[in-house]
C-alpha cells in the first residue's frame, strides 16, 4: 500500500493535474457523465498530493475542467432550449434526472447549480436546462465555479486524506487483516455493481413528456 501510495506522488505534475481536468470536463458534460470516472480519477490525483500546495493546485486545475464541462451544458441548453428534454441525450440519461433538475432550479436559482454538482446524473444536466431556462449567465458562472470549487476540493481532500491514512491503517491492522478488509471492499463493490445493473435493466423507460423548463432568470 505505502509502495503504491508512493508511486503516484512520483508521477504528480502537469501531466497528471491535465488529466484530472479532462476527467472533471467529461464527468461533467453533457452525456458523458456515465461513461467517465472522473471522481475516481480525482481522488487519484489527490492521493497523488504531498503538500498542501500541491493540494490548493490540483483542486484549482480540477475545478477548472469541472466548470468548461458546466459551460459546455449551458451553451448547449441556450442553442437548443426547452426541446433538448425530448432529445436522445437526455432520455439516455434520464428525463426525470432533467426534470428534478429543472424542479431545483425553478425552486432555488443559482443554489441548485452548486447542489446538484454532488448528485450525480442530475449535475451533467442541470446546466443545459440552465441555459434552455435562459438562466442569467452571471448567475450560472457563479454556481458553476462554487459547486466545482466544492466537489473538487471534497474529491482531492478525500484522496488526499487517504494517503495518509491508508499506510497508518495498514500497519495498525497488519497484513493479514488488510488482507481480509481488502477482500470485504471487493466483494461490497462487487455486489453494489451486481445490484446497478439488475435494476438498470429492470427498470422500465423514461416517460417523456411535454413540459416546458419555466424560466429562471
Amino acid at each position: 500500500m505505502e509502495s503504491l501510495l508512493a508511486g503516484l506522488a512520483d508521477h504528480y505534475g502537469p501531466l497528471l493535474l491535465a488529466l484530472g481536468a479532462l476527467f472533471a470536463f467529461a464527468e461533467s458534460a453533457l452525456g458523458l457523465g456515465f461513461v467517465f470516472p472522473g471522481e475516481t480519477v480525482v481522488l487519484g490525483i489527490g492521493a497523488a498530493t504531498t503538500t498542501g500546495d500541491q493540494v490548493a493546485v490540483a483542486i484549482g486545475v480540477v475545478a477548472l475542467g469541472a466548470t468548461a464541462g458546466d459551460h459546455l451544458g449551458y451553451l448547449i441548453g441556450q442553442r437548443a432550449g426547452p426541446a433538448l428534454r425530448e432529445s436522445r441525450v437526455v432520455r439516455r440519461v434520464g428525463a426525470r434526472h432533467w426534470d428534478r433538475g429543472t424542479s431545483m432550479l425553478r425552486r432555488y436559482g443559482v443554489l441548485a447549480i452548486i447542489v446538484s454538482r454532488l448528485l450525480p446524473a442530475v449535475r451533467t444536466l442541470v446546466p443545459p436546462a440552465a441555459g434552455a431556462s435562459r438562466l442569467g449567465y452571471g448567475k450560472f458562472l457563479a454556481g458553476s465555479v462554487i459547486g466545482a470549487i466544492l466537489w473538487s476540493g471534497l474529491w482531492v481532500g478525500v484522496g488526499a486524506a487517504a494517503r495518509t491514512a491508508l499506510p497508518q491503517a495498514a500497519a495498525a491492522l497488519g497484513t493479514a487483516s488488510w488482507l481480509v478488509f481488502g477482500g470485504i471492499v471487493v466483494a461490497v463493490i462487487v455486489v453494489a455493481v451486481t445490484v446497478h445493473l439488475v435494476r438498470r435493466r429492470s427498470r422500465p423507460a423514461d416517460r417523456v413528456g411535454a413540459d416546458e423548463v419555466t424560466e429562471c432568470a
